[in-house]
């Protein structure tokens, strides 16, 4: 598989490098290089607001010496750049820390072939302008009510990485990743209500960016007439973004590092059952329902499926190649770069709840009253390690089985242990709008916080 031709090559870049370092008097080193072509087209008023294009070659390395592991990272790849690269480093490992856990991951047997790559080079521009435009059409013609739509980007993103260490580990593969997203204003009687949709592909031609339009849309339109509540204890059903925010906060939870620094509260709990009964998680980046599929993880450890809890029992934890030396285990391959210029960390790869068996509408079908909340505010202040959260919400209040009427204003607070103990239904409704993901979550009753 190639990504389009680039100016210099890839493996000329590797080959030259590795012979640069094979020079030195190292204890090891790794080699990561990533080549991007990006894309991102905003409409407004059926007219292009912005086009903007991305086409990057990188590298990031990793030197280890005398027990210290240094860093560095450039986009200038001419011979004597790198030379310069790793004299730089050499020269700073003298002001680090000796680490005995310092280590990189030995060969990996052939990584699991994923279907995550479309060439998105060989489509028509005009197409692609013409999906923003689309996003921005299937909003509108909802209703007449739809008077704006702030935003309606298409959004697209082709890569390949090549990974090579001292230990013989040479890993290369690619992905793409196709997007389109709409934030669509209601207006009524002088009210105005906001709401967006999100969807994704590794396919250019499986995105649906009128599908997108129409349902941000239609969510504006149902929070028209919202109203505060009293109040009270409430069954609270999450819908599947909702439930994939607060697992992005409990991921951290589960993070080998976390753990090492008594950052977790999840700490001393391996084999405990800390979670409901209905609660089983999984990370896979192997799992193509995920966006962050992807054959190994940015240390070149291949992508496997680990069981975290089941049935509610805590059953194990993420790893890299560090803290997994330091638990004298081995690494779960959640190795992951937050950009070029960061040594990886530790990080999930797909995190989910497998679905359950009954759809959101069956769930709220079986409530005689309850709330169900689509939109949590201020999600990032939420306490990682202690769990701990308080957060404005709007959803929609259930009774007698039906939605009966849009809420705003209110707020829920508690900690992710109690939250997580008290779901008695996981939704078959999965779906990604990031790397965690759940279907709708009941929970069986939640302190509400209104008027």
């Amino acid at each position: 598989m190639k990504i389009k031709e680039a100016e210099i090559s890839p493996e000329e870049i590797i080959s030259e490098l590795s012979s640069i370092l094979k020079k030195q008097a190292l204890d090891g080193w790794e080699i990561y290089l990533i080549h991007q072509l990006g894309l991102s087209v905003e409409s407004k008023d059926q007219k292009l607001e912005s086009f903007e294009k991305e086409d990057t070659l990188a590298l990031a390395l990793r030197i280890l010496k005398g027990k210290k592991l240094g860093f560095a990272h450039t986009s200038d790849l001419r011979e004597k750049s790198l030379k310069k690269l790793v004299g730089e480093i050499t020269e700073n490992l003298k002001e680090l820390e000796a680490d005995p856990n310092f280590s990189f991951p030995e060969p990996q047997p052939a990584p699991p072939k994923l279907d995550i790559f479309y060439p998105a080079w060989e489509i028509d521009e005009a197409k692609k302008i013409e999906q923003a435009f689309l996003i921005e059409k299937g909003a509108r013609e909802i209703d007449g009510r739809i008077r704006r739509v702030r935003s309606c980007e298409y959004q697209e993103l082709v890569q390949k990485v090549w990974l090579v260490n001292s230990n013989g580990l040479n890993q290369s593969a690619g992905s793409s990743f196709f997007s389109a997203q709409a934030l669509a204003v209601a207006e009524d009687n002088g009210e105005s209500q906001i709401a967006g949709e999100f969807d994704w592909s590794f396919r250019y031609d499986m995105l649906k960016p009128e599908e997108v339009g129409r349902k941000a849309g239609k969510k504006a339109l149902s929070k028209l007439g919202a109203r505060m509540i009293l109040s009270q204890k409430l069954p609270v059903i999450l819908t599947p973004q909702v439930a994939g925010e607060f697992l992005e906060v409990l991921s951290s939870a589960f993070s080998g590092e976390n753990i090492a620094k008594n950052k977790s509260w999840l700490k001393d709990s391996l084999g405990k059952k800390i979670f409901s009964e209905k609660i089983t998680l999984i990370d896979d980046a192997g799992f193509l329902n995920g966006p962050s599929a992807f054959p190994f993880d940015d240390e070149g450890v291949n992508a496997q499926k680990k069981l975290l809890v089941e049935n509610g029992r805590v059953m194990g934890f993420l790893y890299d190649t560090y803290y997994a030396r330091k638990f004298s285990t081995s690494s779960t391959g959640n190795a992951y770069r937050s950009g070029i210029g960061a040594p990886p960390k530790i990080a999930p790869s797909n995190f989910y709840i497998p679905p359950g068996n009954k759809s959101q509408q069956e769930i709220i079908k079986s409530l005689e009253k309850g709330l169900l909340i689509d939109e949590v505010l201020g999600i990032h202040t939420a306490d990682e390690i202690s769990g701990e959260f308080s957060l404005g919400t709007s959803g929609y209040m259930i009774e007698k089985g039906e939605i009966s009427y849009p809420v705003r204003g209110v707020a829920i607070a508690g900690t992710l242990k109690e939250l997580f103990a008290k779901i008695v239904e996981v939704g078959s409704d999965l779906k990604f709008y990031s790397g965690c993901a759940s279907g709708s979550l009941l929970i069986e009753e939640l302190e509400i916080s209104g008027s």
